[in-house]
């Protein structure tokens, strides 16, 4: 049994900005039009900063509004959207993303107030839905769809991209910016573009140092801490707020390192969690903190790494490798750095032999004793290779769990089931089977703090 650490709690100061900004980045969406601000919408990693050269505009994140969906609409929202989408055909086991964000446009509300109408659609073909999902967007609202076509980067079992990948998607973009400056009317401005590139590079390399602070022991940070903050990387990363947010962040991370501050009293255990959250069920983390295992992130919090630190030869990454030089400054250097950053995204998720290592990478930085495993039913893209990720641990006697759901359709969940396993985890950890509280038992749903 690990020997308990003792450390100081200490709430996360700038946990509340980023809340606070992601909160308010989703209703800026609602007042875009009144602000005169050109509103896009489309998925997670469309290239919203090819926007900025024609002026502000906010961006409407498939993923954020699916996720606000289910967890700031309380539940009833949520119901309703995936009810419509089977009520026109739509199958239940398709994208839980589309689902929720589609179903909320047909039936015509937010969690804040009636559905936007975006002015267009900015969208990737990422995956087997995002492509289609946002055509349906475009199609219903009646606003032009412009897709970006994403290709097979390079070398299998590589971060190493061919360059005639990183040059098609290159010039889609000069292509998409060809077209937004007809379809507004408006000059398109390079420093503002550069400037938003830039931005997005100097958060992830922020992102990279709160990433290595995260493998001091106690851990600075939880999972659940991470949530706004990545977020906000994800979809508000090329502001200038979201710069002075994470240097906020970087050196508060480092000051809890330094104090020895942790959001777990005694931690006795480290795990991952591969695969994003439960959004309604993030009590399941509460369950494990109670048994003092700390849940330090996942190998999906390392995917934006890759593009701002060196490759080893053999075409991988270091999770602890140096910060690379500085950020782009012209708009040749800035439209290849959001293309590799795009394929470097892509490697993650679509290369399971990437995968791997991302996931070795994050157990063998974060020093953790174990790794838990969503299989998604809502999400067929991420659940690609997790199996087999779940193999290659256990064949290194690394432990592991694996529980299934849909992680935006609460009809699927089912705490009793996970519960056993998770009990059933915590002791293959370490855990004495004599202090497993019996999670069906003890965690009967969540709480005010979840």
């Amino acid at each position: 049994m690990a020997t308990p650490i003792e450390s100081r709690v200490a709430p996360l100061e700038t946990y509340r900005w980023a809340k606070e900004m992601r909160l308010r980045g989703l209703k800026e969406v609602l007042q875009a039009g009144d602000e005169g601000r050109l509103l896009a919408v489309g998925n997670q990693n469309a290239a919203k900063e090819l926007l900025a050269g024609i002026g502000d505009f906010a961006f409407m994140g498939g993923e954020a509004w699916a996720v606000a969906v289910t967890r700031e609409g309380q539940e009833k929202l949520a119901l309703q959207a995936v009810e419509e989408m089977e009520r026109r055909g739509y199958a239940r086991d398709m994208c839980a993303f589309t689902r929720l964000f589609c179903g909320a446009m047909f039936v015509g509300h937010t969690p804040f107030g009636p559905f936007p109408r975006p002015a267009l659609v900015l969208a990737t073909n990422q995956c087997d839905s995002k492509g289609k999902w946002f055509q349906v967007v475009g199609e219903h609202l009646g606003i032009p769809y412009y897709c970006i076509d994403y290709v097979a980067a390079g070398e299998e079992g590589s971060l190493k991209l061919s360059e005639h990948s990183v040059d098609y998607l290159v010039s889609q973009f000069e292509e998409f910016i060809d077209w937004l400056k007809r379809f507004t009317g408006r000059p398109y401005d390079d420093d503002r573009l550069t400037r938003a590139i830039a931005n997005t590079y100097q958060v992830r390399s922020l992102w990279s140092e709160v990433m290595k602070l995260q493998a001091a022991v106690p851990a600075p940070l939880d999972y659940r801490l991470l949530l706004p903050f990545f977020l906000v990387l994800e979809y508000w990363s090329h502001t200038e707020e979201a710069v002075r947010l994470f240097y906020a962040f970087r050196d508060e991370v480092a000051h809890r390192v330094a104090n020895g501050i942790t959001p777990l009293p005694r931690e006795r255990f480290r795990v991952v969690h591969e695969n994003m959250p439960v959004w309604y069920a993030l009590y399941l983390f509460r369950y494990l903190r109670d048994h003092g295992v700390a849940v330090l992130g996942g190998s999906n919090h390392f995917r934006h790494l890759a593009t701002v630190q060196p490759l080893r030869p053999d075409g991988l990454f270091d999770p602890q490798a140096p910060v690379l030089s500085t950020p782009p400054r012209t708009r040749p250097d800035a439209l290849r750095f959001r293309a590799i950053a795009t394929l470097h995204a892509e490697k993650y998720t679509m290369d399971t032999a990437c995968r791997i290592k991302f996931v070795e990478g994050a157990l063998q930085t974060w020093k953790a004793n174990g790794a838990i495993f969503l299989q998604d039913r809502g999400c067929e893209l991420i659940s690609l290779g997790a199996l087999e990720v779940k193999a290659a641990l256990s064949r290194q006697g690394i432990p592991t769990m694996l529980y299934e759901t849909n992680r935006a359709d609460k009809r699927e969940w089912s705490w009793g089931h996970v519960a056993d396993t998770m009990d059933a985890f915590l002791e293959s950890i370490g855990v004495p089977r004599s202090e497993i509280r019996g999670g069906l038992a003890s965690m009967a749903g969540p709480s005010a703090e979840d």
